[in-house]
């Protein structure tokens, strides 16, 4: 069950959900909006493959921070970014991302994968959400910290979950690349 606004209100009153630079003006009838913080990583062109049993890619990318003006994004350029928002759940929520259509109708991809947030993610400590963010458009496309940039909906889980999540990107304040040698892939 995707929980209104009311009920998202009524969990953070409660203090079972935790969001830090909560907004009023953020909330949408069923979920909530989060904002792009001002540091993003580029990916670059580099020499080396990424094996995901074993690089952490943060060779991959070059920290960037968004100046006022905004920073545009070349077609087929990928960045991360995180939420100016930092979330806990409780282990009856979990949270689904999804993107403003006025950056999809743009070409803008927003977390078009990863989209899935754990119950218990941040729990004892708030954690910023990770965007991935790619211009699959022909176009340049500016873009601006600490605007409305993704909605996370909110969904109770019919049983509260007994076990933690203890991934490696909770507990970060900004954004993380990928680490497959502290996360490898496994089969």
């Amino acid at each position: 069950m995707v929980l209104s606004s009311e009920s998202i209100k009524r969990h953070l009153i409660e203090g079972k959900l935790v969001i830090e630079g909560f907004k009023e003006s953020s909330f949408r009838p069923a979920s909530y909006l989060l904002r792009l913080s001002d540091h993003i990583l580029l990916m670059e062109q580099h020499d080396g493959e990424i094996d995901t049993k074993s690089t952490d890619t943060k060779s991959f990318f070059k920290a960037i921070q968004i100046p006022i003006e905004g920073y545009v994004l070349k077609p087929g350029d990928f960045i991360l970014g995180a939420s100016v928002e930092y979330l806990s759940l409780p282990n009856s929520l979990c949270g689904e991302l999804s993107q403003l259509s006025c950056y999809a109708r743009v070409g803008l991809s927003i977390n078009f994968s990863a989209n899935y947030v754990s119950p218990t993610f941040g729990h004892n400590n708030p954690s910023s959400i990770t965007f991935e963010i790619k211009n699959e458009s022909c176009n340049d496309i500016r873009i601006y910290s600490r605007v409305n940039f993704c909605h996370i909906r909110f969904m109770q889980t019919d049983l509260d979950v007994t076990s933690s999540y203890n991934g490696i990107y909770s507990g970060h304040k900004e954004v993380k690349a990928a680490d497959f040698s502290t996360k490898p892939a496994k089969g």
